[in-house]
């Protein structure tokens, strides 16, 4: 587990220094309005996926009879099945969601277009991942990766607008799923077992609310900013998020391929087992992402001071406070894919359910009272509560980190204040000193 920890973090992290590079040169490149409209098609076409996510992936992990071959023809035929359906009522909905949301519909299609090239992927990447052959996993991403940013820096430069922005997304996403081709067992064919449908279908089921929730508790200020304020204000505040996102979505990618398919391959050993082979390596990992966290939260508004122009000067203070909140959704997301792992997705559900119904309260309100801040709040209110319904399924399957958690809260915490600290000595004062003028 640690080498493949290992390769997933390394991979990733040169992934994110290079997306990061490209997303500087690109905030020369074009106008903050811009990259509001590309966070509006984003968040849209990733809300179309994943509400309407059957768990395949998750489903070749879990199943026993994933490697007959009829099974994988099978899960190829569904993904390809499920990108026809999304892209369809993806280019249907272009024009009232283009209309709602003040941006030409044609690149919401373009978008459309790319779940489309995506769905064809050979299976063989969940194989990769059911078998822990994580380096080829991460090897294949980063170079994806990488020819996928090449190509939108590429066009951006020739044609700063949105719109080759998003060719350039069409044209990375048929070029993914043609490299799948050539790796070694890559080979899909149509086949309708139906048996093994309705077995991806029971799993999925969970999978598929699990998604629709996790899609809208993570997105939902995303949705509602993007008529609350103006284009150029959510591109800056696009900017602060997707940064923010970066710690999560490493742990998310962590969980995905390494603890997921760990606790699933073992869950039927003792608990007291499985916690003493997962929880070292989840202490180790967690206060490595403590550490991180809080000097991110610290150094957030002069590092974008840095690496930003003025346009784009108001992330920093967003992203010093988005951070908070991804602390907590770090934990949140480690402890979800446990239960996943064990076959518990429910208790996950339950958790954006609270999530989406605290963001869906208190937003509104915290927008109306303290604006822009108020809104980052809520999230952060919203992760905090989302951590107990799995605690309590964690609890229930004896299979709890809660001391662990605790512990690590705590070494946050007192990291986060120790650095505030030496910041504010040294004659820096603090990240939240540009709120208060917003609020």
């Amino acid at each position: 587990m640690f080498s493949g920890a290992l390769w997933t973090v390394g991979t990733f992290g040169l992934t994110t220094a290079i997306r990061f590079a490209s997303n500087v040169v690109l905030t020369r490149l074009v106008a903050p309005d811009v990259f509001g409209m590309l966070m509006i098609v984003i968040t849209v076409k990733l809300g179309t996926e994943l509400l309407s996510d059957i768990g395949i992936g998750q489903s070749v992990v879990r199943n026993g009879k994933a490697d007959d071959i009829r099974f994988r023809y099978t899960a190829w035929t569904l993904q390809v099945l499920r990108s026809f359906l999304l892209c369809a009522t993806l280019l249907l909905a272009s024009y009232p969601l283009g209309t709602f949301y003040d941006v030409p519909p044609g690149i919401i299609q373009l978008g459309a277009l790319t779940i489309m090239a995506h769905g064809f992927a050979s299976t063989v990447l969940h194989y990769f991942q059911r078998h822990m052959q994580v380096k080829r996993l991460n090897l294949f991403d980063l170079f994806c990766d990488i020819a996928s940013i090449t190509l939108v820096l590429g066009f951006a430069y020739f044609s700063p607008n949105v719109w080759s922005i998003m060719v350039a997304g069409v044209v990375a996403a048929l070029f993914r799923t043609s490299m799948s081709y050539l790796l070694p067992g890559s080979r899909n064919w149509f086949a309708w077992e139906r048996s093994y449908v309705l077995e991806v279908v029971a799993f999925g089921k969970w999978i598929a609310l699990s998604s629709m929730l996790v899609f809208l508790s993570s997105n939902f200020d995303k949705l509602f900013l993007a008529q609350s304020v103006s284009l150029a204000v959510f591109g800056v505040y696009a900017i602060a998020r997707t940064i923010s996102e970066l710690p999560a979505t490493l742990i998310a990618r962590i969980s995905y391929q390494l603890v997921f398919p760990l606790i699933s391959a073992n869950s039927g050993a003792a608990r007291a087992t499985l916690r003493k082979q997962v929880g070292p390596m989840r202490f180790k990992l967690l206060l490595l992402m403590a550490v991180g966290v809080a000097l991110g939260v610290v150094m957030a508004d002069a590092a974008v001071g840095i690496i930003y122009d003025a346009r784009y000067i108001e992330a920093g203070w967003m992203l010093a406070l988005l951070l908070i909140g991804t602390w907590f959704a770090i934990l949140d997301t480690v402890n979800e894919y446990t239960m996943l792992g064990l076959g518990k997705p429910a208790y996950g559900v339950t958790g954006n359910i609270v999530k989406l119904l605290t963001l869906v309260a208190l937003t509104p309100i915290a927008i109306y009272y303290f604006g822009l801040p108020g809104a980052i709040l809520a999230i952060i209110v919203g992760e905090i509560l989302r951590y107990f319904p799995v605690l309590r399924g964690q609890v229930l399957e004896d299979m709890s980190f809660a001391l662990q958690d605790l512990l690590l809260h705590l070494i946050f915490f007192m990291l986060l204040a120790l650095f505030l600290f030496v910041r504010f000595e040294l004659g820096y004062g603090t990240p939240f000193e540009a709120i208060w003028p917003v609020v």
